[in-house]
């Protein structure tokens, strides 16, 4: 199976801009802003408004990126000549949910600790996590992770891996069902999908829980969509390397203005909804896709040392920023400026990640290839048995 670095340290970056994003959330002015307020300061208006934020505000739009990305090398895996489903799942859990156990385990500890200690009222968003009871029903329910359940209460950023989690389990059937081997037949059932997701979220999603099932249908179509570019991704990136360099430019453009959509649009709400929205960025994560291959100077760029590191640990630095962030946060709020903290965390963030990437992360892929060898073998071996038999 080719392996596209470039699309690893896209993953990268999105963690980091999700890092980022979250730690000014601290900031009541950046948590409470409101598009148009004139009484917002000026920076937070240039973070939110203006192009820097693709950086400093862009963690949904990060997420999305999460989904088609996976969909794309997901596909790539089912597609494989010598896929079995239970060697494709077994992989997924443990290249998901090991590692997210054992971070949750951390964060219930940190938060067991550590929440005794008295914290000012700092932001809604701040004081979601970590203020709740420790009960055994929240801890069973994190336990078994699929289900629908308070994510904010240890580790805010585990509603995507619900989804993650899910949508992996039935991907293979999806894939079956709605990639199709014409081009124009499968973008038929993507829009027929999204048309129904839609329609399934107004009727019944409306103020649902962040983990619902509606919304799991909605981002599973956009796996859909990283599935149809791996699909024809030969034709796509073909296609994009023989445009000229102002075509590029325009294309580099185009996907930065989808991504920085809600900054754009503001207080539009009707276009400004995050269906729509999420169908948008998805449109840009697309491009982005396909020109972090056809470009030379991104791919390189990409391809850079330090950014192929942080593609290595972006999963940890997701699992991590939070942890590191709320503890560091009940230890030091009253003792150290806010800012001296966010930067505390940001190097206690990476240190927690490449700790878990190498302790953690690494370990579970080699567990889960070992698991599915031995499987394989076993399959293998029987096959020839069963051959030698019919032979005799």
């Amino acid at each position: 199976m080719t392996r596209y670095e470039e699309f690893d340290s896209l993953r990268g970056l999105a963690a980091l801009i999700v890092l980022i994003g979250h730690y000014l959330m601290v900031y009541p002015s950046y948590a409470d802003y409101q598009y148009g307020s004139s009484s917002s300061s000026n920076m937070i208006y240039l973070f939110k408004e203006t192009p820097l934020r693709l950086f400093f505000s862009s963690g949904n739009e990060s997420v999305i990126l999460f989904f088609v990305l996976s969909g794309f090398v997901l596909y790539l895996s089912v597609n494989s000549a010598k896929f079995h489903y239970s060697t494709y799942l077994i992989k997924r859990v443990f290249r998901i949910y090991i590692p997210y156990l054992v971070a949750i385990g951390m964060a219930i500890l940190a938060k067991m600790l550590l929440s005794q200690i008295d914290l000012p009222y700092i932001t809604d968003w701040f004081n979601k996590s970590w203020t709740g009871p420790d009960t055994p029903s929240l801890l069973i329910e994190h336990l078994l992770f699929i289900g629908q359940y308070n994510t904010d209460a240890y580790n805010n950023v585990i509603w995507s891996l619900v989804h993650e989690m899910r949508i992996s389990i039935i991907f293979p059937v999806l894939i079956f069902l709605f990639v199709r081997k014409k081009l124009k037949y499968s973008l038929l059932w993507l829009f027929v999908l999204i048309f129904s997701s839609t329609i399934f979220l107004y009727l019944f999603g409306s103020g649902g829980d962040i983990t619902s099932i509606f919304l799991s249908f909605h981002y599973s179509t956009l796996f859909l969509m990283g599935a149809i570019i791996a699909k024809y991704r030969h034709g796509l990136f073909s296609y994009t390397l023989k445009k000229k360099k102002p075509v590029k430019i325009a294309l580099l453009l185009g996907a930065i203005t989808c991504f920085m959509y809600e900054g754009i649009i503001g207080e539009v709400d009707f276009l400004n909804n995050y269906i729509f929205r999420d169908y948008v960025v998805s449109f840009g994560v697309c491009i982005f896709i396909s020109m972090s291959v056809c470009s030379q100077k991104i791919s390189t760029v990409l391809r850079s040392r330090l950014l192929t590191l942080l593609g290595k640990i972006s999963y940890s630095l997701y699992l991590y920023h939070l942890i590191s962030l709320f503890s560091l946060m009940y230890l030091f709020y009253n003792k150290l400026p806010t800012g001296l903290i966010l930067i505390f965390s940001f190097f206690l963030s990476f240190l927690l990640s490449s700790a878990s990437y190498l302790l953690v992360e690494k370990p579970c892929m080699r567990l889960g290839s070992y698991f599915t060898r031995n499987k394989q073998e076993k399959v293998i071996s029987k096959d020839h048995i069963a051959l030698k038999r019919k032979i005799g």
